[in-house]
């Protein structure tokens, strides 16, 4: 069916991502505390994972640590004794060390990749999940391509954010903390002098860390309007409405100015980085510096080995590179952030339409019909808080059909969604069998239901794949029934490949009423006791609409419908027709009752005949 009131979210599109992003802002800030949580809690079940990567890089720093003892033990012992035992053991220790340090470092890398690709592929998980639950108003105020780039680009984002950031800030923490221990053991005096510096990295952390997460931010919001702009453009449909306008220099331009806008952000951030490399380098000048001023005094005054001196520059090396990783990693830990909090905001957006904590069962067979009691609805968010239904009151009775007629925006679609429960009511209920569509379990009620729409939709799929898209195991009997009923034997007969014939996207290879035509069979095919049908034959010549109809006819017996169409002649057999006007039923009954009365729907039935005469001379 259409996306009935799809245009009424327009305007709060903007004002909701406002709002969303505001959730994880602390006074005009990053809430870092509120995003770690979430980080740490998607972590959660890589726990024995992280153990062991900890472990191994635990002993990875430590073997680290003992090359510049060695090189220390080399010039201060095994040269001046002219040990050439000593020279070979410590040169082969060298060897044995880096080596080992290597392999170390690859496996303490091995687990970050791990780690790192299970929890973004769990994040899509999640998240194409939770998309797949909200509500349509969501997906009405929100551009596919916006959609999209949550999923690639700031997902997939996350890989150098989880091994540089979270796990490369606490192998560099550890290498930091151990590497200042031992130099301290060592030569506290020196030790104090390697550590003055060390303050001064705080500077890029403070400074640019929180400009590096807003700079990150728009680059990533940037990157969705390019990929909305590419969606709607360069897909089949935004195409042919294109070409049809002639309209390409205009959306080029269009595309330009989203491009450049691209370009100029991450322009942006990337200078944000620049300049934390540029103030982490020149820090890391000022503590070498000092070191070997200093050291070169204590060497001269004969108060310090040259090996000890040598070993601690070496040291110094491992102190500062961790330091320095730390100062820039801190600021790209900020802007990662930016990542997670743009996934995030996704996956705690609340449903619409949530799942029943305790479903209840439906009986076995149809029951009751589907009643509407008291219905009254506004849709989310719509600025006016405008009711579109009022008070609506009616029972679809067992094995009969209900059709609905009456001018458009009228709110038969509304009524139609809310009985499909696509959205749920502001006021009064909807019951299918007895039990309000609430308690309901989803693929219960889905099994029960049929829907043919008006927004028709095939998938880029061979015809019996999208026939058979809701009973993918139907036996080719089954498939044979439906395909006559719908009528699609002449269609099948003359496609390329008959069934197996690829529909192209969207099913673009296939005209309105062929497509029209599947979708009524994929519907027929489920079996569902209950159908709904929007515009179910509108698209069709009035021959092969008769041909249906014929076939409907049997087919519904026994079912439960509601229909809506604007050709009066598809429901002039109705059990009940019930005559919406401005989101209220002013009429009811027989098409034969309704025409004696002289009312809305006598004058649409006029209208129409009138014209279907015109048409006809």
């Amino acid at each position: 069916m259409a996306i009935p009131g799809g245009g009424q979210f327009s305007g709060m599109a903007a004002l909701w991502n406002q709002q969303r992003s505001l959730k994880y802002l602390r006074d005009g800030k990053p809430d870092i505390r509120h995003t770690l949580s979430l980080v740490w809690a998607a972590l959660r079940p890589y726990t024995g994972r992280l153990v062991l990567g900890t472990v191994v890089m635990v002993v990875g720093v430590g073997v680290g640590l003992v090359p510049p003892l060695l090189i220390q033990r080399l010039i201060d012992v095994a040269i001046p004794q002219k040990d050439f035992s000593l020279v070979f053991l410590l040169g082969g220790g060298l060897i044995l060390f880096r080596v080992g340090s290597a392999l170390l470092s690859w496996g303490q890398n091995y687990l970050s990749i791990i780690i790192s690709q299970g929890l973004i592929a769990d994040l899509r998980r999640r998240l194409y999940r939770h998309v797949q639950a909200l509500g349509l108003e969501f997906f009405t105020w929100t551009q596919s391509g916006e959609i999209h780039t949550r999923f690639l680009n700031d997902a997939g984002g996350l890989q150098n954010v989880i091994t540089q950031s979270f796990l490369g800030t606490f192998a560099n923490l550890i290498s930091l903390v151990g590497t200042f221990a031992l130099m301290a053991s060592i030569n506290w005096q020196l030790s104090l002098v390697a550590a003055v510096a060390l303050p001064a990295f705080a500077f890029p952390i403070l400074h640019f860390g929180r400009r590096r997460y807003a700079a990150l931010e728009r680059a990533q919001a940037a990157l969705g309007d390019l990929s909305a702009s590419l969606e709607e453009t360069l897909s089949l449909s935004g195409a042919i409405v294109v070409k049809s306008f002639g309209t390409e220099e205009r959306e080029a331009g269009r595309f330009e100015v989203v491009n450049d806008t691209v370009r100029q952000e991450q322009v942006s951030q990337m200078v944000v980085g620049q300049w934390v490399s540029v103030v982490v380098q020149a820090l890391a000048a000022i503590g070498p510096a000092l070191l070997y001023t200093y050291g070169a005094y204590l060497v001269i005054t004969q108060q310090l080995s040259l090996g000890t001196m040598i070993a601690f520059g070496t040291y110094l090396a491992m102190l500062y590179t961790p330091a320095s990783t730390l100062a820039g990693a801190n600021a790209t830990l900020l802007g990662g952030l930016a990542l997670f909090d743009r996934v995030f905001q996704y996956l705690e957006i609340p449903p619409s339409v949530p799942e029943p904590e305790s479903p209840k069962p439906l009986p076995e067979t149809p029951a009751e019909g589907i009643t509407f009691d008291k219905v009254s609805f506004r849709y989310p968010g719509k600025e006016s808080n405008k009711e579109v239904l009022h008070d609506v009151s009616f029972t679809a009775p067992l094995g009969r059909l209900t059709a609905l007629v009456g001018p458009s925006g009228a709110g038969k679609s509304t009524i139609l969604s809310l009985a499909a429960r696509f959205y749920d009511p502001t006021g009064g209920g909807v019951r299918l069998d007895g039990i309000a569509l609430p308690d309901i379990a989803q693929c219960d009620l889905r099994r029960r239901l049929a829907v043919v729409t008006q927004e028709l939709f095939l998938f880029h799929a061979s015809l019996q794949e999208n026939i058979c898209y809701g009973v993918p195991d139907a036996s080719m009997a089954d498939v044979e029934a439906v395909v006559e009923a719908a009528q699609l034997q002449d269609l099948i007969s003359r496609l390329p490949e008959g069934l197996d014939t690829v529909v192209g996207e969207r099913g673009y290879r296939l005209s309105g009423g062929e497509k029209q035509r599947v979708a009524i069979a994929r519907a027929l095919l489920c079996r569902a006791p209950y159908l709904l049908l929007d515009e179910a034959t509108s698209s069709l010549d009035s021959q092969v609409e008769r041909l249906i109809q014929a076939a409907l006819e049997k087919l519904v017996a026994g079912r439960t419908v509601i229909a809506i169409a604007h050709r009066l002649s598809t429901i002039q057999r109705a059990d009940q027709i019930l005559v919406v006007q401005d989101g209220r039923i002013v009429e009811r009954g027989t098409h034969e009752a309704l025409l004696q009365h002289s009312g809305l729907y006598q004058r649409l039935y006029n209208a129409q005949f009138a014209s279907e005469l015109e048409r006809a001379r």
